[in-house]
């Protein structure tokens, strides 16, 4: 095996956040965009958060403490200066996306 085969860095699996409002919560979910699911990836994770008028930021859309979220389950914003705080809003009423990727860490 070559040095450089060695030294190459494995290609990190890209995963779809999405914050949205249902029933007047937050909630946060994370697919995998990975179109082999037997590898091991985490398929799907869904997280029911706070009430809409009591997020830790107050009101309006809580970028800081879903990025916290996302770290608490092992994942990572891909592109934290992306849109509002790393999250891109969809076109739909309080529905926002962003890119991320599983990191080796869960405090959860």
């Amino acid at each position: 095996m070559t040095e450089t085969d060695q030294n190459t860095p494995a290609a990190r699996a890209v995963y779809r956040a999405q914050a949205f409002v249902r029933h007047g919560r937050w909630h946060l979910e994370v697919a995998s965009l990975d179109r082999e699911p037997d590898t091991g990836d985490t398929e799907a994770l869904l997280v029911t958060l706070w009430p809409v008028g009591e997020t830790p930021e107050g009101s309006g859309f809580p970028a800081d403490s879903l990025r916290a979220q996302l770290l608490d389950n092992g994942f990572a914003l891909a592109d934290p200066g992306q849109g509002t705080g790393g999250w891109t809003p969809t076109g739909d009423r309080d529905r926002y996306t962003t890119a991320c990727y599983q990191t080796d860490e869960t405090t959860a």
